[in-house]
């Protein structure tokens, strides 16, 4: 029997026809942005409301990011490890997404506690946001380039790969390569 949280996310993918992390990752990095512009507002004017904002969006944000996690490490449960580069990129996404969270939570923590003894946001808070921000970035452009680039999680290609002899030959690139394959980076969408 499943445990509940994989239970829910079942039904969630079922409902949307899709795994949930794409819907969900929204949420952190929207939120991780706010934050970021924030911390620079409040930095530049010294008013308190944007170091308040920063730090509710970074909450918001690393509340999503749990979500994001759940549904990302399940995900990745489905990448078989001989399926590169796709399970590298994945492994580097996920890690890096650690990272990500590490270095919000510990913004959040500290100026938390600048908050609770009436200091404004301090320095180092603000950059390890803006540094979890950036990297953020990357991070999210390695999901994409799995979905967009290498079809991971799209239902249609997954079930065709899944499909493929085990004797295809491999291009110049070093990868197979059929009319199953996902678009190359520049390759137009077929609809």
């Amino acid at each position: 029997m499943d445990d509940p949280i994989t239970l829910a996310i079942d039904r969630t993918e079922e409902l949307l026809g899709h795994s949930p992390h794409p819907a969900i990752v929204a949420v952190p990095l929207g939120a991780f942005a706010v934050s970021n512009v924030c911390d620079i507002l409040g930095l530049v004017s010294g008013d308190d409301r944007f170091d308040d904002t920063a730090r509710l969006s970074m909450a918001i944000g690393l509340v999503g990011a749990a979500g994001a996690m759940l549904t990302g490490v399940r995900d990745y449960g489905y990448i078989p490890t001989d399926r590169q580069p796709n399970h590298q990129i994945a492994t580097a996404h996920g890690l890096g997404n650690a990272v990500v969270g590490s270095l919000f939570v510990t913004s959040y923590v500290l100026r938390s506690r600048d908050h609770a003894a009436g200091r404004r946001t301090g320095l180092a808070s603000r950059l390890l946001a803006l540094t979890g921000g950036a990297l953020s970035l990357y991070t999210a452009w390695l999901g994409g380039k799995l979905v967009e680039e290498y079809g991971e999680a799209v239902q249609p290609v997954m079930e065709m790969q899944q499909d493929q002899p085990e004797d295809r030959e491999p291009i110049e690139d070093g990868r197979d390569r059929s009319a199953s394959e996902p678009r190359r980076q520049g390759e137009p969408r077929s609809v």
